[in-house]
């Protein structure tokens, strides 16, 4: 990007020049990539507590925990990131809700988007094995506890997810990722957990290929080129860990996608 914006450095393009070579080197030394091959917290652990109080009877829990449960399990569902999650609208053109799930395309270019490809539907799907964590319920409860709110007089809001308090405008993704890590971190009890929001785009993925979901299901749907993109930077690796998995209390691998 440099080389482009600014002039050749000793007849060098800016990119190029040893010293800045060396500095690129310096830095990739001190803070290398890290690779993380275990999943960073436990899905199901989170998922079991989301059937629980305080995030069920869902048509009687509080806003902001209806707004915590209904980000999370799309997040983790859709495999998406925060920012696609916040670009998610309402009205007619964007969002459709047909039996199987509900269909939304976000606002804007996604961050993989590019000529030839964009405007990926984002598929938030129906799980029918446990409807406490049921992704299409939670929206469709999300969106009728909030048409009073967005179509108020005062207020007229057309992205799906708005803020927890007054005057509930439209959020942030930095919101949008706050709320996830709020969720999880409620899962441990640990408000330092140090967790990221982006993390459900890994683990979202592992679990479902765990579960026997089909690769190029789950490239489709977290709009990945490529499997190389998954394998490199967000499979993770589910046998490893000692956890029980009990078929009834996690993502179903044909409903994850």
């Amino acid at each position: 990007m440099l080389s482009v914006l600014l002039p050749p450095m000793d007849g060098i393009q800016f990119g190029q020049h040893p010293d800045i070579v060396r500095l690129m080197k310096g830095v990739f030394n001190s803070r290398p990539p890290i690779k993380r091959l275990v999943p960073e917290w436990n899905l199901q652990k989170v998922l079991e507590m989301l059937t629980k109080s305080p995030f069920e009877p869902m048509n009687k829990i509080s806003f902001k925990f209806l707004t915590w449960k209904t980000v999370f399990l799309a997040a983790v569902s859709t495999f998406r990131r925060c920012g696609d999650l916040q670009a998610l609208r309402t009205d007619s053109g964007f969002m459709s809700i047909v039996p199987e799930g509900v269909i939304f395309i976000r606002e804007g270019l996604s961050k993989q988007d590019r000529p030839g490809h964009c405007c990926k539907k984002i598929f938030v799907p129906r799980f029918n094995k446990n409807s406490k964590l049921d992704p299409k319920r939670a929206v469709e409860c999300y969106l009728k506890r909030t048409s009073e709110l967005r179509n108020s007089a005062e207020n007229s809001v057309n992205q799906l997810f708005v803020s927890i308090n007054k005057p509930h405008k439209a959020v942030s993704k930095q919101t949008v990722s706050s709320w996830i890590v709020g969720v999880i971190r409620l899962a441990y009890e640990d408000s330092e957990m140090n967790v990221k929001a982006h993390s459900t785009r890994a683990i979202g993925p592992s679990w479902a290929l765990f579960k026997g979901a089909a690769l190029t299901s789950i490239l489709e749907a977290a709009d990945w080129s490529s499997a190389e993109t998954f394998k490199r930077f967000y499979y993770r690796e589910l046998e490893s860990q000692s956890w029980e998995l009990e078929e009834n209390s996690v993502l179903s691998p044909a409903s994850s996608v």
